[in-house]
């Protein structure tokens, strides 16, 4: 799903009604988060930005200028949102090519989880689609869609990059949708005010109005567009800093910042690796090679699987191209002490991935014909293989090659690896065992190679749903030598309640907490690529709920 955000965009109408079938709607979304049903946060907020998807929506071109008030019917298309007998009209920001558009649902709009919602074109209207009205739920715009980097700002309106870095102290602008309605009409420009109680998680600090939060509330210009200005907390440092909020009692999406120390424009601990960092500081363009192997083990209550079994081995590889403004696409995992959840999406690597490096790669190790890593679509830069389904895994102290016979950006390449031993195992964590959501989480380990990951461990965990219409993945890092690291409860509250499975006799959860040690990268050439690097990581974990 293609989502553009378009807020400063909407343009002229070129358009007569044609015949077409009726308006379909796929989903509602909080435009910065695009939280699904069931996840925290999902609701829409009074006042704020959502984002609908389906088809008919529209004509293929509609380009229409901007300008208060916002109106209700754009291009002939118009919303309907009725909660509780109470029906109002949304000003639309924007329709693009018939299958998505922008609109703010007004602050006067009752709150209940039974709304409906219908789209108006060409004399046709769609069936109604559920929409969950809420005070507040708060979406962090980013500039990768829902993940990664998040769109905050200096005082100057600089975007935050890895370049660009905050520093304890500074004054950070985060931009996103939700906090909660206003007074007055939400289709001209916003009255100043804060709105709402959030708070802000900046690392693992709370910031609020008495420890930094400076303004919560709308932007001057636009409607339905919030701003949250804060004070970044000291001792925070690290490429991928997570921030997030907490609005009307329930955490939205997290995203990352790059802070660093007074004085440095820089920061250092992404994998890019400080040469290639510093180039993008320079001004010069970066092309980046990250390949990694992935064995995950899990322990399983059932008698038949007594012990540990694979739970899935896969190999990644993703060749990104960088410039100095679209530096924060260069978002790799998460900075140490720290922890981020993406939806549905491993949070260990979410750059961009655009660079084409053939038509799939080819994993050559102690396993058997695994079949090419196909990219995710053609011209893609996003290889991936799941190897766990027909018994072929990654073993540990072994070697394995990566071959690329090249494609439009990338050249031929072979990339080499020598597995690690996995050494670090989780303590004090039963098979089954119910983790809450509401608590902060004390996850210890044993064992551990200090030479790896410079002393770092990276612990994960995964929680779907039974149907599998909610999932989140988390990723933390942590000093190895302190044996144990807390997840933050806020982090916890982002994860969906884990669902049950079954496959023949064995049920068990859907969830999973692992624990393990990136190896020593190993870096490789490759003609179109500044730089690339092949890693491996053995995650052992257990399987758990998340209630």
């Amino acid at each position: 799903m293609f989502r553009r955000f378009a807020l400063l965009l909407i343009a002229p109408l070129i358009a007569g009604a044609v015949t077409q079938p009726a308006p379909t709607i796929s989903g509602v979304y909080n435009a910065g988060s695009f939280r699904s049903p069931g996840m925290s946060a999902a609701g829409i907020a009074q006042g704020s930005i959502f984002t609908l998807f389906g088809s008919n929506l529209g004509p293929a071109t509609c380009n229409q200028a901007f300008g208060f008030p916002v109106p209700t019917n754009v291009c002939g298309v118009s919303l309907t949102v009725t909660v509780n007998g109470t029906s109002v009209s949304p000003p639309i920001l924007g329709v693009f090519y018939a299958d998505q558009i922008n609109a703010i649902l007004p602050s006067l709009t009752p709150t209940g989880d039974n709304g409906t919602i219908t789209v108006a074109y060409n004399n046709q209207t769609s069936a109604t689609f559920p929409i969950q009205v809420v005070t507040s739920a708060f979406g962090e715009f980013t500039p990768a869609e829902a993940v990664g980097q998040a769109s905050v700002t200096d005082v100057n309106y600089n975007l935050n990059t890895i370049i660009h870095t905050l520093h304890p102290g500074d004054i950070g602008i985060l931009w996103g949708t939700g906090l909660g309605p206003i007074s007055g009409s939400d289709a001209v420009s916003p009255p100043f005010g804060n709105v709402g109680s959030p708070t802000v998680y900046v690392g693992n600090t709370a910031v609020t109005p008495s420890s930094g939060l400076l303004y919560a509330g709308r932007s001057g210009s636009w409607p339905g567009l919030d701003q949250i200005n804060f004070t970044v907390p000291p001792g925070v440092q690290g490429c991928y800093v997570p921030i997030a909020v907490q609005a009307g009692g329930v955490v939205g999406n997290i995203g990352t910042i790059a802070v660093a120390p007074a004085g440095q424009n820089t920061c250092s601990d992404s994998v890019l690796g400080q040469t290639l960092i510093n180039k993008l500081a320079a001004g010069g363009n970066v092309n980046f090679g990250y390949i990694r192997l992935e064995s995950r083990v899990a322990g399983f209550s059932n008698a038949i699987e007594a012990g540990k079994a694979n739970d899935g081995d896969v190999a990644w590889a993703t060749f990104s191209g960088f410039t100095p403004q679209t530096a924060y696409n260069a978002e790799y995992g998460v900075s140490s002490g720290y922890c981020v959840t993406s939806e549905y999406n491993a949070p260990a690597d979410m750059s961009i991935a655009q660079l084409d490096a053939g038509v799939g790669l080819t994993l050559q190790g102690p396993l058997v014909s695994p079949g090419p890593l196909a990219p995710s679509s053609p011209g893609s830069g996003f290889y991936y293989i799941f190897l766990g389904s027909s018994g072929k895994y990654i073993y540990s102290v072994e070697p394995y090659t990566m071959i690329g016979t090249g494609g439009a950006n990338v050249g031929a390449f072979s990339a080499h690896d020598t597995t690690s031993l996995p050494g670090v195992e989780l303590s004090g964590i039963n098979v089954n065992q119910a983790i809450p959501r509401t608590s902060d989480l004390t996850v210890q380990w044993a064992g551990g190679n200090p030479a790896l990951q410079n002393g770092q461990v990276t612990i994960g965990a995964y929680s779907y749903s039974s149907d599998f219409t909610q999932g989140a993945e988390l990723r933390c890092t942590a000093p190895l030598a302190a044996g144990k690291f807390v997840i933050p409860a806020w982090v916890l509250s982002t994860m969906p309640v884990t669902g049950m499975a079954q496959s023949g006799s064995l049920t068990y959860p859907l969830g999973e907490l692992w624990i393990g040690q990136y190896n020593n990268p190993t870096p490789f050439t490759v003609p179109g690529l500044d730089g690339g690097i092949m890693t491996d990581i053995f995650f052992l974990g257990r399987l758990l709920t998340f209630d």
